[in-house]
């Protein structure tokens, strides 16, 4: 939305007083590799990677480290090389499908998908594929909307379900899952040392954030220039305020290790 990151930023105690959104974006991937106690990295592949921010934040943290980002979209692979050839940095980038990627078993110590699992329709075959890339000993680590945890025997309510439909149908999302569903698939993998968290508090600001800077002239003219699809996405920004607010909408953290 405002530089290389196209993906939420995170803003210390839910506030957005004086904050650089483009630092707030840097500041989540930031936060997530310190949360998650990553303290070295030799080769990472960044699923879902959009225009390459996280894989160019984690070769420059991490000296020697090399990343390779998969995406569905040619023109984001595009960008992405291009501004990695840019800023010099050992990141490559390549389409390919994140439930059937072409990589050898055990490939990467660090696994990362930071908002691209809400996009998998198939949430097991996505966690499978996490793992199978994994090398014995790396960190996956997963960043994702979700909607809230269901109790046994629950089911969303008619509202709750009405307002995903209209998010999903904008946005062209698969069904939602819990982040006890995202750690369920884990441990049927296998996977230990799993940790989850909930950082809704921390970006909760981001949505009324694009929403202000879509409302400027500026942006309202790149909307309508965008198209309709661009447009209808925007329009719809407001219903995922609105499912944070309810609580139905999570933003959450799931990590875990493989091992060895």
């Amino acid at each position: 939305m405002w530089g290389e990151h196209m993906h939420h930023g995170y803003y210390p105690d839910g506030k957005v007083d004086q904050i650089d959104h483009k630092q707030a974006q840097v500041d989540m991937v930031e936060r997530v590799l310190r949360w998650a106690d990553v303290k070295s990295v030799q080769k990472m592949v960044d699923v879902g990677c959009g225009i390459g921010g996280s894989s160019r934040h984690v070769v420059r943290k991490y000296p020697g480290s090399t990343a390779t980002g998969i995406s569905l979209s040619p023109k984001q692979v595009e960008r992405a090389k291009q501004i990695t050839e840019e800023a010099q940095l050992e990141a490559s980038f390549q389409v390919a499908d994140a439930l059937q990627q072409p990589f050898e078993d055990g490939s990467f110590d660090l696994v990362w998908s930071l908002e691209s699992g809400e996009h998998m329709p198939d949430k097991k075959q996505f966690v499978q594929e996490l793992a199978r890339v994994c090398a014995p000993g790396g960190t996956i680590i997963v960043v994702t909307w979700c909607h809230r945890v269901l109790q046994e025997g629950e089911a969303l309510t008619v509202e709750e379900e009405s307002l995903l439909k209209r998010i999903c149908d904008a946005y062209y999302l698969p069904a939602w899952c819990s982040i006890q569903d995202y750690k369920d698939l884990m441990q049927e993998q296998g996977l230990e040392s799993i940790k989850v968290d909930d950082w809704s508090e921390f970006v909760a600001p981001f949505w009324g954030a694009v929403i202000q800077t879509a409302l400027q002239p500026r942006g309202i003219i790149g909307l309508f220039n965008s198209g309709w699809e661009t447009l209808r996405g925007a329009l719809v920004m407001p219903l995922m305020a609105q499912g944070f607010r309810m609580g139905l909408i999570k933003f959450n953290l799931i990590m875990a290790r493989k091992p060895l």
